[in-house]
């Protein structure tokens, strides 16, 4: 096997790890909390699919991807725009 096709597994299951520690960080009472991280677990889910789709030869894996990433973002700033309120 090589090291990189290793080294993609190792990474995969970093992101499920980190995942599941942006859960444990989400839990907290304050709504930033949940954001953050909500917006790690997507964004982690992102980079899984984009090393899947390189595992396995998936092309539609990139777009997918892609389109989280813009409208996690485009999520979080209509968020913060909403709950900020306005600039005084």
């Amino acid at each position: 096997m090589d090291i990189l096709f290793i080294s993609k597994y190792i990474l995969v299951i970093a992101l499920i790890i980190m995942m599941l520690a942006s859960l444990r960080a989400s839990a907290y009472k304050s709504t930033s909390m949940g954001l953050l991280g909500s917006s790690v677990i997507v964004n982690a889910f992102a980079v899984a699919l984009l090393v899947g789709g390189d595992l396995y030869n998936l092309a539609f894996y990139r777009d997918i991807s892609l389109a989280l990433i813009f409208f996690g973002f485009v999520g979080t700033i209509a968020f913060a725009v909403t709950v900020g309120g306005e600039d005084k």
